[in-house]
Order: structure tokens, then sequence, then C-alpha cells
């Protein structure tokens, strides 16, 4: 059972997407969760800070499969996210840091923006039972915490040029492109009658070696539209194995698999390729620097909780 199940009453489980249950008593609600340093955490901490988050998803704009997955790992981690951003947040506050409101304001006007109109950026809002004061302080949140990782984790990586180079090299194939081939195809499926599927698939290929034009006898006996490109590793071996050893205009024998049979024509041909370096260096660089944000960042909040006080109930 989740940690929010665990602290819902017999009459309303309390998840990521419930909100306002009013048969969750005032006590249940003021039960301590959690103690960071001299700070309490209650559920309703815990449920404001699960609805200011879904709020603010439905706000950005995210689609419905999207909100899910996040509300999802709310039920399961909420209380861990929410001791993080507490500890990062205090660590803000002990610089005095304060978010001017025009910066909210231009953040605001721009999920309005998104929305086509501020009624419908309203409507949204208040599907979700949150506020737009609720969600301006979350806003708010948001960048202090940014503030916050930008200048603690983000502006002390740095990736010198060499490790550019050696990832670069160790890791060639994971930037090389695949050789790909440009294929017309025919095919015709195995319905009920598997012998007759195969005798009109070779009476397209009997036409096409008297020289009738590929795309005709496609057009007219083909099931399926004609592959066009495709790179290694995209299809069947069997497939593949005809497919890659085809020269240029050569057409294919028949080429039987569990669902049908095909005929290829092949009518042009990528060879693999391994770009330079110079080509893919800002891909390195941005590969480089994430993974070392990563490490940087649970490093960084690792040590921020080893000085705190941090008790779950």
């Amino acid at each position: 059972m989740t940690f929010l199940a665990r602290w819902a009453t017999t009459t309303c489980l309390v998840t990521a997407f419930t909100f306002g249950c009013p048969s969750l008593s005032l006590a249940v609600e003021d039960a301590i969760i959690a103690v960071v340093n001299d700070e309490l955490i209650t559920l309703k901490d815990l449920k404001d800070y699960a609805q200011s988050t879904y709020a603010g998803l439905v706000a950005e704009g995210m689609s419905e499969s999207q909100i899910q997955d996040v509300m999802a790992d709310m039920e399961e981690n909420g209380i861990n996210k929410l001791i993080e951003d507490r500890l990062i947040l205090s660590n803000a506050n002990k610089i005095s840091l304060e978010v001017r409101e025009e910066l909210v304001d231009e953040r605001i006007a721009g999920l309005k923006e998104r929305y086509g109109s501020e009624q419908n950026f309203v409507n949204a809002l208040v599907k979700t039972g949150a506020t737009l004061t609720d969600l301006r302080n979350k806003i708010r949140d948001e960048m202090k915490i940014q503030f916050i990782v930008d200048h603690e984790v983000k502006s002390k990586i740095y990736i010198n040029p060499q490790e550019v180079t050696d990832y670069y090299e160790n890791n060639k194939d994971q930037f090389g492109q695949k050789e790909r081939v440009n294929l017309q195809s025919i095919f015709i499926a195995y319905t009920d009658d598997q012998s007759a599927a195969s005798l009109k698939a070779n009476d397209a290929l009997a036409q096409i070696q008297e020289g009738e034009d590929f795309k005709e006898v496609s057009e007219k006996f083909s099931e399926a539209p004609s592959v066009g490109i495709v790179e290694q590793g995209q299809l069947l071996p069997l497939i593949e194995k005809t497919i890659f050893n085809l020269e240029m205009d050569e057409v294919s024998s028949l080429v039987e698999t569990e669902s049908g049979v095909y005929i290829f024509k092949l009518i042009g041909k990528t060879p693999a390729k391994i770009p330079n370096l110079e080509d893919v260096k800002e891909t390195v660089h941005s590969l480089l620097y994430k993974e070392k944000f990563k490490d940087r960042f649970i490093s960084w909040l690792e040590e921020l909780k080893s000085k705190a006080y941090i008790e779950i109930k």
C-alpha cells in the first residue's frame, strides 16, 4: 500500500488525484507525517503539495497521460519529494532569496497564452481545485528552487574538450547512421487460403519479370503500401537478409513471412556512416552535461539531507 493510501480514512482513499475529500477529518489532516529540522509536515501539507503539483502540470498544458505518469510517481514518492523541496527552499531562504513578482506575472501570462484565452486558463485551473494564488506560490517556489540548483549545481559543472573527444571515440557507434535502403514493395497477405496467396504473389512476380512496371504491378496486387525507407535493424532478419543484398533496381524473389509474401525492388541505398566529431560535438557535450548534472544534483541533495534532521513518521 502506498504512503498516501496508508494515511487515508476508510471512507476516502487519498491519492494524487483526490484533493479535497470532505470525509477526511481535521484531526487526520493535521496528522504529522514527517519532521524536517524544526519544521513539521502534516498530511494536509502533502495533499496541498500534490494538488499544487497537479495544478501546475495542468496549467503547463501537459498531456493527460504525462500528468498521470507524474502523479502516479507522486503517489508513491510524494513525501520524499516534498521533503527534498522543503530542504532546497530552506537553503534558498537562508540567503533571503526573493522572486520578483513581475517574473511570476510573466510566467502566468505565458501559461494563459497556451490556453488561447484567460477564461480557458481559469477554467482549467478551477478543475484542479486550485486557485491562482496557489499557482503563483507554486511558481514562486519553483523559481527559488531553480535559482539555487543553478547556483549550487549547474554553475559548477564544466565539460572540457578532452572529455568530449574521449566520449566520442569510445561511443562512435552511438552516433553512427546505419545503412538505409529505399524500397518499393508488394505484399500479399495469407488469409484463409495460403496457397492462393502464394499463387497470386507468383503471378505478380512473373509480370514484373516479363517487363511490366513494378509500381503498376504493385497497384494491382499489393495489399499494403510500399515499405519505403528503412534502416538496418528495423525489419525481420529474413527480410533484411534479402533487401540489403539487392543491387540498384533489382527485384527480389518471393520473401515469405508468417503473415504473407513480399516482393521488393531496391530504388535507393545510403551506406552506413560515422559522423566526425565536429558534427556531433554539441550532442556529446549535452550528453556529458546531463550525466554530470544528474550526479552532482544527487550528491548535493544527499549532502543537504545528511546535514538535516529528517524523520518520517
